[in-house]
């Protein structure tokens, strides 16, 4: 039976460095083997990104195709806006009015006409290629930027196509974007109006977990389904039997937001090196990636004062020295936000790829326990005591040159490959054709 071609329009795709680029990557290699043949429209990404400040640079001069087994890939020019090429130009100190004036105008202008989308070539190419294209079975456009859900909606009224709205993150249910005055509110207002228009023409939803499925489903009025993010084995392979670090090491990879709730674990931390003076050379709190946002990083600085020679912190980083990092941590980080559901963070599937123990602190009575609590290497904690405990317990094991936990199930953690997912989308794309 020949496969049904899939368009996927995304906007992070490999080689971009972020983690995003991730969630299609893994469709993209597995829906062969469900029966669909995936075309991946997404744009340049020759340019790294190291900063929020990159996304603004120009990346690219033409499109180009990459074609493998997997599927099909197009690689379209960024160019960006008037105000990207400013900043771009001119960095972040001149021409600072002019780029809020833009920015306003763009936010503004993007519902009501696509050519205020500095990324609008996706769709026009889209639109080409169905134009041109009509054994297409299903679109899929993966957001953020929650903009791309226009196109969705716009090719879905041109070519009457089914398509599948899929939200990394929620878009207005959020419940960590907080309200910036009348202006904002003003905005937002705007952004629900055109969500709800845009997805009601969407065969459905899928999302990361059952709590954003629920409440996008509720807001929208469209059947939500769950695609977890998951992680592809072969990337742990070389990382599974690498020495440990001679310093006790808890580790948290990437960035950290002002939602999550750091304090808990870094209280519990402080105890566990004043009720060991004697050991606190050898021990070490990692945070690799988190001066990409510099605010956050200033946050965790204060809170440890006092303790900046059991810190380190790091720009983001090529990310095989992070898994170098992470395989030789005793002990990996996940926090949670604070008084929000439903926000299972990539890295927690790298984890599970590590096989590493995890600590959840505080957790989120959702998810992120639900993913953890059954798994043998995941402990969860909710205050500076209950982390502390468990901090106490590995760093004796450390101690006495013993794991924690001997003879990890592993089993319980394929279930969150990315083929394994994948094959949830496709049961979820024979479904919207039926």
């Amino acid at each position: 039976m020949p496969s049904k071609k899939v368009l996927i329009i995304t906007y992070f795709f490999p080689p971009c460095n972020l983690t995003a680029g991730q969630r299609s990557l893994g469709w993209a290699q597995y829906l062969r083997d469900f029966g669909y043949e995936p075309v991946i429209v997404t744009r340049n990404w020759e340019q790294v990104i190291n900063g929020p400040e990159d996304m603004h640079h120009a990346s690219g001069t033409e499109m180009h195709t990459k074609t493998s087994e997997a599927g099909t890939i197009y690689f379209l020019p960024f160019k960006g806006n008037l105000r990207d090429r400013l900043y771009s130009r001119y960095g972040g100190s001149k021409f600072s009015f002019v780029r809020k004036v833009l920015s306003f105008i763009e936010l503004i202008g993007h519902h009501f006409n696509t050519s205020f989308i500095p990324f609008a070539n996706l769709h026009r190419f889209a639109d080409d290629y169905l134009t041109k294209n009509k054994d297409v079975a299903a679109v899929i456009v993966s957001g953020n930027p929650f903009e791309l859900f226009r196109f969705g909606y716009k090719l879905h009224r041109k070519h009457n196509i089914p398509w599948i709205a899929d939200y990394r993150d929620d878009w207005n249910t959020s419940n960590i974007n907080d309200s910036r005055g009348p202006l904002d509110a003003f905005l937002r207002m705007l952004e629900r109006r055109s969500e709800r228009r845009y997805i009601a023409t969407a065969s459905c939803i899928t999302t990361v977990s059952k709590h954003y499925a629920e409440k996008i489903s509720s807001f929208t009025g469209v059947p939500g389904y769950v695609v977890q993010n998951g992680f592809f084995p072969d990337d742990y392979a070389a990382y599974q039997n690498l020495p440990s670090y001679e310093e006790f090491t808890l580790l948290y990879n990437g960035m950290l937001y002002p939602s999550q709730q750091i304090e808990v674990v870094l209280d519990a931390f402080k105890q566990l090196v004043d009720k060991h003076p004697e050991y606190r050379i050898k021990m070490k709190l990692r945070f690799p990636g988190i001066l990409f946002l510099k605010d956050v990083a200033s946050r965790v600085e204060t809170l440890m004062q006092g303790y900046e020679d059991v810190v380190w912190m790091s720009p983001r980083i090529p990310r095989t020295e992070v898994l170098t990092m992470q395989a030789k941590s005793h002990l990996l980080l996940m926090v949670s936000h604070r008084d929000a559901k439903g926000i299972p963070s990539s890295k927690i599937y790298e984890y599970l790829g590590l096989g590493k123990p995890v600590l959840i602190c505080p957790g989120d009575g959702d998810v992120l326990d639900e993913t953890f609590s059954p798994y043998d290497l995941g402990f969860v904690a909710n205050t500076s005591q209950e982390a502390l405990e468990i901090l106490e317990n590995h760093f004796r094991a450390y101690l006495n040159k013993r794991n924690v936990v001997d003879h990890a199930d592993r089993s319980y953690a394929l279930k969150f490959t990315r083929k394994e997912q994948t094959k949830v989308l496709a049961e979820i794309l024979n479904t919207i054709q039926q």
